[in-house]
Order: C-alpha cells, then sequence, then structure tokens
C-alpha cells in the first residue's frame, strides 16, 4: 500500500518495544525475559527441561500473500506439536525473525496479533529472541520450551514387536489443503474446500492428549505426524529398531477427504499417506492396554483415537502400508527438505 508505513521506519528495535515485548508476562519461574542479553528462567526440582524449534521460509514453507494472523499461529503450533508428542507442557519461547525493511508494519502488527492470540490460547509467552533485516524473504523461527516430568518424556525409541499402532485425529486433510492451494487438487465442495484449507493453516497440536499419553505411561513410543504418516512410523521404526505393518483400512481420514478420493481416484492416497504436517499423534501402545486409554482420550480430550496397525519384526525397520493385504506401493514417503 503506497504511503503505508513500513519497519524501516520503526526501526530493530521499536519493532521489539511496539509489537514483541507485550507480549511477555510475568512468570514465577522467569527471572528475566526479554530486554537483557539472555532469558533466565528456572526448572522445578522433579522435571525436566523439553526443548524443541522450527523454521518457517516464505516460498517454501508459505506464500507471501498468507495471512500473517494465519501464519503467526501455525507458527507456534507446529512448535506445540513436538511438545505434545513428548507429553509435555509448554512454557516459553524463542522468536527470531528475519524481515525486509520495506515490510509494512501492518503486516508485521498481524503477526504479532496471531502470536498473541495463540500465546493466550496455550498459555505460552516469549522470553526472548532476535530481530535482523533480511534481503530475500522472510524467515520465521520458533524455538519453545517445556517441561516434563522427571524421565516422564515419551520418545521414538521404545516400540516393541506387537505393539498395537494408533493414531489420533485424521490423516491427509492437510495434504490435501496443500494440494489445493497449489493448484493440483479441485475441491468441488465449499464445505469441503474451507475444512481442508483450515486444517492445513491452522493444525491442532493435541497438547491434552499428550499429557493423557504421558501420565498413562502406557505408549511405548510416541512422535508427531509432520513429515507425513508413513514417514514418521518410520522414524519410529528406525529409532525402535523394529518395522510396522498398517492397514490403509483402518487410517482415520476425514469424510472431506474420503470425498477427494470419491472424486479424484485412490492415486490421493499416496498423497494422504505421506504429505505431512497433519501433526496427529502417532504412538505404539502394548496389545491389551490400549481399550480403556481409547475410551478415555475420547472423554477426556475429545480427541478420537484410532488403531492402524501393529509393530513386527523387521530387518529394514520401515513401516509397510497394506491394502486388502497386499503392501502398496507410495512414490514418495514423506516430506524432506533435500
Amino acid at each position: 500500500m503506497e504511503g503505508a508505513k513500513t519497519l524501516a521506519s520503526l526501526g530493530e528495535f521499536g519493532l521489539i518495544r511496539e509489537l514483541f515485548t507485550p507480549l511477555g508476562r510475568k512468570d514465577e519461574l522467569v527471572d528475566q525475559g526479554i530486554g537483557d542479553d539472555a532469558a533466565v528462567f528456572s526448572i522445578p526440582r522433579t522435571q525436566q527441561l523439553l526443548t524443541t524449534t522450527d523454521t518457517l521460509l516464505e516460498g517454501i514453507h508459505f506464500n507471501s500473500d498468507m495471512d500473517p494472523f494465519l501464519l503467526a499461529r501455525k507458527a507456534l503450533r507446529v512448535n506445540l506439536a513436538d511438545i505434545a508428542a513428548m507429553g509435555g507442557l509448554p512454557k516459553w519461547y524463542l522468536l527470531s525473525i528475519a524481515v525486509p525493511p520495506n515490510k509494512p508494519l501492518e503486516w508485521l502488527e498481524e503477526f504479532g496479533r496471531g502470536l498473541k492470540e495463540a500465546g493466550e490460547q496455550y498459555d505460552v509467552f516469549p522470553i526472548g529472541g532476535d530481530t535482523v533485516g533480511s534481503k530475500g524473504p522472510v524467515v520465521i523461527t520458533i524455538t519453545l520450551f517445556g517441561i516434563v516430568g522427571e524421565d516422564r518424556a515419551m520418545k521414538r525409541s521404545g516400540a516393541q514387536v506387537g505393539d498395537k499402532i494408533f493414531v489420533s485425529g485424521t490423516i491427509g486433510d492437510s495434504a490435501l489443503g496443500l494440494s489445493q492451494r497449489l493448484g493440483s487438487l479441485q475441491v468441488r465442495s465449499r464445505e469441503d474446500l474451507v475444512y481442508l484449507k483450515h486444517r492445513h493453516q491452522l493444525p491442532e497440536p493435541r497438547l491434552a492428549l499428550g499429557a493423557l499419553l504421558q501420565e498413562s505411561s502406557l505408549p511405548h513410543a510416541c512422535i508427531d505426524v509432520s513429515d507425513g504418516l508413513v514417514a514418521d512410523l518410520g522414524h519410529i521404526c528406525a529409532a525402535s529398531g523394529v518395522g510396522a505393518e498398517i492397514d490403509v483400512a483402518k487410517i482415520p481420514f476425514s469424510e472431506a477427504a474420503k470425498r477427494q478420493v470419491a472424486d479424484h481416484g485412490e492415486a490421493l492416497l499416496g498423497i494422504m499417506l505421506t504429505g505431512g504436517e497433519d501433526y496427529e499423534l502417532l504412538f505404539t501402545v502394548a496389545p491389551g492396554m490400549a481399550e480403556q486409554l481409547v475410551a478415555d482420550a475420547a472423554e477426556k480430550t475429545g480427541v478420537m483415537v484410532t488403531e492402524i496397525g501393529q509393530v513386527v519384526k523387521s530387518d529394514d525397520h520401515k513401516p509397510v502400508v497394506l491394502k486388502d493385504g497386499e503392501a502398496m506401493s507410495l512414490s514418495g514417503q514423506g516430506w524432506t527438505h533435500f
């Protein structure tokens, strides 16, 4: 917009002072937050610190025309999903952002509003970070800290042969939403279009479910589905030294996703299984131990949990997707940056 104020007119310290510092708040565990060379916080004696980080790059993870309010909310939520997968409680985050000096202040204000909304919803707030000028795209890095009971964090490496494999929510919606945005998928129903776009733009971190799983001590392994169901199950297999078999007929797909398969053919299944960014929880549990856990998940968190397969012995430590008893051939195994 011609004549609109830009980041250059506010400056780095003005940006921090006016947009990001107000996002902080008082916390009995934070001795020093935004405003010093480093943040200082304390960890309760019976807890351990969880740390995760994600970077979103303009042109790769989001388009330049993406609503900055939604972008900020998604940037924080994808980190929250990692804390959920470990069964932890999210607490604080660092924000580092590289922005061109000519970026309109309105864009940054909307981005800050999105961070505020997400922070209040999930009770997390910034304790520092970095702001730099960029001669290229916008780069957003959030480092999130959480806490979990000592030696209670859920990991990828504990899956055992015979375990049942479960996943929360539905799989493939985000991949279909992305395909629609890229123009490779025509979604005929406006209702389905809105739903799939929402699932791609605004993932739901399963924090309550992660906490329930961790408190139950039942999951042997857990991961969030960020790279794709097949790829992330492969991460569990590799870390645990096992294999896995899942049945495509058991995988939970939304009604909107099922309609796309009916309209465009089963070739979409490969995209849905490998596309990523569902941010659901994928975990393994010993047989006979999961029935009450599934019921508790629905009752206490409102999240559907579905059994989709089992952990098996395997020399190559890779998952197999079965369709009508035969292994599916998938063109891709999941998201990778390189």
